[in-house]
């Protein structure tokens, strides 16, 4: 029969015991409160929202900071209908969505018949269901493994003492001899000159490029050959691209529709992570400019091209004829994604868990997943100019551009389509009147800064009113009735002086008019977020200061300056440094085995795979940040080493012992992927540009003969 038919017929048991009132209870009210409030309104909890019970009937009766919610006898009088009509827009429940009308049908004929409630004893939510998921307390997880401090530990002893070359294969060794497992041979001169070609410079090594390493005579013939491919421009594009993924780097605005273009500009972000690769930028400054170029003040204005991190990121569309409540949730949508990709990219923390609710499994509280979100609430993204300008005009120039673009979409939107607002003609006259304004204000910029002026230009005209009854499109050339493509205006050109950035500017949204949501943008100021009950912007809850994760932070966690990228950047570095340099490690080791010491290399967390060999990559993390956070060193120190330079060969009594290889007793075989198979054949062919940096191309365009991360992603 299965526990669901076990328990209607334990059900229709007790229903038979009972009055009809209490039954209707029991059948109709009971399951929707255990199903849809306990969560949030039971005794149980050590804190209910707004003080308020509802898994007892005294507790019911009494209500909660807002006073009764149920008046018996009076469904008109009672609160909790009226939330569950969703008549009041700033009470609304369930938050996860509206009841069914039978549903609040029901709850209106229970309080009409007063509201009998046969629960007379102490509270059962407990017994309603499992219990909810807890997180680890920020005590515990203070105590977790991948938030201790880093340190440089002792090689550990071992027999095969012939057989290290760097500290690294230390830790291997012992693993191995713990499980009575010996190392691979050395993988043979082709093999080795091939694999640090594809590792360090993204395609293979020529015919004669293998044999000048193989008949090279020099004792440190390999080291030479290390040394060199680091030095390589090329070395910033391969391991440019490998950062890009981290970064989720794309030039298109996949959710863009109307209000959000692809990015033109982006390639200058991807530029700069190539540069600065190669220039061997220490990763913690590398990451600060990417969160914070425009507010260090010995950042040149070239590594604001950095900003293109957060500049570049996904935003939501958002058709401002739907309510506020909708366009608030989709800006929440923007804040989100940029708090999932720092936590996870930087930290290996899933902080994005906390958005609805205190993380179900790692020490990260709801608060202070707001507490991060009021960082990129404070944040706006804008077209910067490439070259110098007065610091007054530029503030002013990102505002406009934002703001003209707001204005010319809604006036578009409501003369083409007006028919979906009501008296839509004297908004889009309002408007229009503001364009004229800020457009006459550009105009005392052209002397200086024409190309500002330029850039701004393609939001004076507005598009001409539809006809009521517009005539039919001309018959196609074939005789068919086709409309003639739509034509689209020219966008701008990738080559314009512009960047992606952001820089401080609070975020708000004004629902002022029922029929049209306008997003507000306040230029140097920051705002800190309520927390939002169950991620719902109408069920608002304590203001979360902007503040760094708690569990990492040792002292004062708020932000005080700005929009608080900075703080974050530093704080990421500072407190949240052996973390940090955990996560880049571990990534750096994984793309060159094929398979990282954490499995997870985005979740350090609980639900995370702990590490293979927690001593290295606690070692190996001090000794990086040792060497001033170098990645070229860290790719030397792991490539010199003998566990790096092994055969892939398997072996039949190791893989008896080990047959995943998570012990390393062999080099990891690994295929190209397909950009280094890309570049592979066209260096083969003797067809690859060596060009380095520029716009983006078309994959498909057959004149395309440069590196594949150069193609429009």
């Amino acid at each position: 029969m299965g526990r669901w038919g076990f328990g209607m017929l334990v059900l229709c048991g007790s229903l038979f015991a009972q009055a009809p009132d209490t039954a209707f209870f029991e059948a109709k009210i009971r399951p929707v409160l255990v199903a849809k409030c306990y969560g949030c309104h039971a005794s149980t909890l050590s804190s209910p929202q707004s003080g308020l019970s509802l898994d007892t009937k005294a507790a019911m009766l009494k209500g909660g900071d807002g006073g009764p919610v149920i008046v018996p006898g009076k469904p008109a009088d009672s609160r909790l209908l009226s939330a569950l009509r969703y008549n009041d827009p700033d009470l609304q429940m369930p938050p996860s969505g509206k009841l069914s009308d039978s549903v609040i049908a029901d709850f209106e004929t229970w309080i009409a018949s007063g509201a009998p409630d046969p629960r007379t004893g102490p509270s059962t939510a407990a017994k309603a269901g499992p219990a909810p998921l807890k997180g680890m307390s920020i005590a515990d997880g203070r105590n977790w493994w991948a938030f201790q401090p880093v340190h440089e530990l002792p090689a550990p002893a071992i027999r095969y003492s012939a057989w290290p070359k760097t500290k690294i294969d230390d830790f291997i060794l012992a693993k191995l001899t713990e499980n009575k497992l010996k190392p691979s041979t050395e993988a043979d001169r082709t093999v080795l000159v091939t694999r640090a070609y594809v590792d360090l410079l993204g395609y293979k090594p020529t015919y004669e490029e293998i044999q000048a390493f193989v008949n090279d005579p020099s004792p440190k013939a390999y080291e030479n050959l290390i040394d060199r491919l680091l030095a390589s421009p090329h070395y910033g594009e391969e391991w440019g691209r490998h950062w890009m993924d981290v970064a989720r780097f794309g030039e298109d605005n996949s959710t863009g529709e109307a209000t959000n273009t692809p990015y033109p500009y982006a390639w200058r972000y991807r530029d700069w992570i190539i540069e600065s690769i190669n220039k061997d930028v220490p990763y913690d400054r590398f990451v600060k400019l990417q969160l914070a170029a425009d507010q260090m003040p010995d950042a040149a204005r070239a590594d604001e091209r950095a900003l293109g991190y957060l500049g570049a990121a996904q935003v939501y569309h958002k058709d401002q004829r739907l309510s506020y409540d909708v366009i608030y949730g989709f800006l929440t949508d923007d804040w989100d994604e940029r708090i999932d990709a720092v936590s996870r990219g930087l930290l290996g923390m899933t902080v994005a868990c906390a958005r609805c609710h205190d993380h179900k499994f790692d020490p990260i509280p709801t608060k202070d997943y707001y507490g991060l979100a009021g960082v990129f609430a404070s944040s706006m993204r804008a077209e910067r100019p490439t070259f110098d300008i007065d610091p007054a005009i530029e503030s002013r120039f990102l505002w406009v551009q934002r703001r003209l673009q707001d204005l010319r979409y809604s006036a578009d939107l409501l003369t083409n389509e007006a028919s979906t607002v009501v008296d839509s003609a004297p908004r889009v006259e309002k408007w229009k009147a503001e364009v004229e304004s800020l457009h006459a204000e550009a105009e005392g910029w052209r002397a200086r800064y024409p190309q500002l002026v330029q850039h701004l230009e393609k939001f004076w005209t507005f598009p001409p009113p539809k006809p009521a009854n517009p005539p039919p499109p001309p018959p196609a050339a074939g005789g068919g009735g086709a409309a003639p493509p739509r034509v689209r205006r020219p966008g701008p050109s990738p080559t314009d002086p512009f960047m992606n950035t952001v820089y401080d500017c609070a975020q708000y949204v004004d629902g002022s008019d029922k029929n049209y949501t306008m997003i507000v943008y306040r230029p140097g100021e920051a705002r800190d977020l309520p927390v939002m009950m169950h991620g719902n912007v109408a069920s608002l809850g304590e203001i979360a200061p902007r503040h760094f994760l708690t569990v990492l932070s040792k002292g004062d966690s708020a932000f005080h300056q700005g929009s608080g990228r900075l703080e974050l950047a530093d704080d990421i570095f500072g407190d949240g440094a052996p973390l940090a340099a955990r996560v880049i490690v571990n990534r750096v080791w994984g793309w060159h085995f094929g398979k990282p010491l954490v499995a997870t290399t985005s979740d350090f967390g609980v639900q995370g795979e702990k590490p293979t060999h927690p001593d290295l990559l606690d070692d190996l993390a001090a000794r990086f940040i040792a060497h001033g956070w170098s990645l070229k060193w860290l790719n030397r120190e792991i490539m010199l080493s003998a566990v790096y330079r092994q055969s892939s060969q398997p072996r039949p009594d190791a893989e008896a012992i080990n047959a995943g290889n998570s012990l390393l007793w062999r080099m990891n075989p690994r295929r190209l992927d397909i950009e280094a198979f890309r570049d592979t054949l066209l260096r083969s062919a003797g067809q690859l540009s060596d060009r380095v940096g520029g716009p983006s191309m078309d994959l498909d365009n057959a004149a395309n003969m440069r590196r594949t991360v150069y193609a429009k992603i």
